[in-house]
Order: C-alpha cells, then structure tokens, then sequence
C-alpha cells in the first residue's frame, strides 16, 4: 500500500470522525466505559489472585500433639503426615523452640513469659505444614483429622475459602458486564459509522462503478473505528494509573491494620493493562465499523 493511499484513508477517517463528532464522542465514552470495567475488574481480580499466592507462601497449617511423646513417636506421626497428598513439607517445632519463637515475636521481657523456661513450658509439640496451593487445605485437612495423637489443628482456611470466592464471584460479574458494555459500545460505534456512510452513500456507489475495491472503500471507515477505540481506551488507562496508586496509598494510610497485605505495583498492573486495552478498544472500533459498511457494499 502506498503512502499517499495511505494518507488518504486516515484523512478521510478524520474527516468523518469531525463531521459525526456527537455520536463520535458518544462511541469513545461507551468505549471507555467498556475499558474502564475492564480496568477495574484486572486491577481487583490480580490483586486478589496477587494476595492467594502471597497465603500459598505465608498460610500453612499448624498441627498439635496430645501429651508427651517420645522421639520415635514423633518421627512416625512426621512421616506419616508427610505422606499426605499435596503436604509440600513438614517442619518439626519443639516446646523449647515454640516458647523461644514465642519470645522473639513478643520480646522476652514481657510478663506473661515470667516463669517459663524449659522445665516449665506449657507448649506442646507441634508441626508446622506447608502446602503445594491454598487450594489444597481442605483435603489435606480432612486427612489431618484421621491421624491419632493430634490434639488441636490452626489453619487459615475460613480466609482462604473467602479469598477464592470473591475472586471467582468478582472474575464471572466482570465478564459479564464487559460482554454487555463491549455490545454497548459496538452497536454505538456501528451507529456512527454508519451516519458517515449514509453521508458518503453516493460517494461510495460512485466509487463501486469506477471499479474501487471494497477494501479501498472500507478502510476510511475502519480508521475511524480504530481512533475511537484507540482514544476510548487510551484515556481511561492513562487515568486509571493515578486512580489506582492513590487508592493503594489510601487503603494503607486510612486502613492500617492490612499494612501486611501487599498490593500489586502500579506499573507491573497497567505494563500489561495499557497494550490489552489498546488492543481490545481497536479490536471494538474494527468491529462496530466492519459490520455497519457491509451492506453499503453490496451494489
């Protein structure tokens, strides 16, 4: 394609852009609310995928044992519970390593240690067990409670179980509402495509009888679909980064008790937003342009 052709089809894309600029404006905002939710539901949805793998490396499961047990004892439950399918690893935690760990994460000056040492140490034998994915804790669990000699079982299931609910309860509403935003959008970029053809009716006919091709004809329309769905996703993303890094920077200010939950960057975020949106924006400007020449070709 020559560079004058291809001058030509981004002059007239412009041209019809200008000369239909309502319904133009309305097609870019439909667009960038489609993008918007878009954004809005990767940001949330990656976060709460982002905060499942932080529990899969910071949530394990803490198994107590009944009374005292010898080290034979204590080597077989180990070895038993390390055979459980999807135990990842299985650490020992002595009572004397308990109380010091106990020591550490609280300071051993505090009052509730006076009086505690290796002779009097309240805390039983325990393990601490990791897991292949959060999403095994429950089968692992139901294993757990058919071993004889554990007394007692901390885990993190309960917030777990919340975390994966909401993120596929908030991945299947997002679909959802981009599938309806995204017809939204095409059938309003149809609408505007179609008023520059209706205009350019003659134009087109004139140009089917002089022996014009129909990619020649539809390419003045397709750059108008592509710049609309270029600015209608450009603007909400370019937005949305200040949006998003204030929103971190509040929750943390505002809501200090989740400071140890760690949100995604703002830059590893929108590195894959800004090209997904672009490319999704063109792909509905294409679209809704596409459709609506289609039968003004047929001469």
């Amino acid at each position: 394609m020559r560079p004058s052709t291809i001058r030509y089809f981004v002059r007239e894309g412009f041209s019809g852009l200008r000369k239909n600029l309502l319904m133009t404006m309305a097609s870019m905002v439909a667009v960038a609310a489609c993008i918007s939710i878009l954004s809005f539901s990767y940001c949330v949805g990656s976060n709460l995928q982002y905060m499942l793998n932080q529990m899969e490396d910071s949530i394990g499961i803490s198994v107590f044992l009944n009374g005292e047990l010898t080290g034979e004892e204590i080597e077989k439950m180990k070895n038993q519970i390390s055979k459980v399918e999807h135990v990842e690893n299985v650490e020992y935690i002595s009572p004397g390593d308990a109380l010091d760990n106990l020591k550490k994460e609280w300071g051993a000056d505090e009052d509730i240690f006076v009086g505690l040492d290796e002779t009097n140490n309240p805390l039983s034998h325990s393990f601490q067990i990791s897991l292949d994915g959060i999403e095994s804790q429950t089968s692992v669990l139901d294993a757990l409670e058919r071993i004889e000699g554990i007394d007692n079982i901390r885990h993190g299931q309960t917030e777990t179980e919340v975390l994966m609910k909401a993120n596929n309860v908030f991945r299947i509403a997002s679909v959802l509402v981009m599938l309806v935003l995204g017809m939204i959008s095409v059938m309003i970029i149809m609408n505007t495509i179609r008023i520059s053809v209706v205009n350019r009716r003659v134009e087109i006919n004139i140009m089917k009888y002089v022996g014009a091709t129909d990619w020649f004809i539809r390419w003045p329309f397709i750059i108008e679909g592509i710049i609309i769905g270029l600015v209608g996703a450009f603007v909400p993303v370019m937005l949305g980064m200040p949006i998003y890094a204030r929103v971190i920077s509040s929750i943390y200010n505002y809501i200090p008790v989740i400071k140890f939950i760690q949100f995604r960057l703002t830059g590893s975020v929108f590195t894959f937003l800004m090209p997904v949106a672009l490319v999704f924006g063109v792909a509905l400007g294409v679209v809704g342009s596409v459709t609506s020449i289609r039968k003004h070709l047929r001469v």
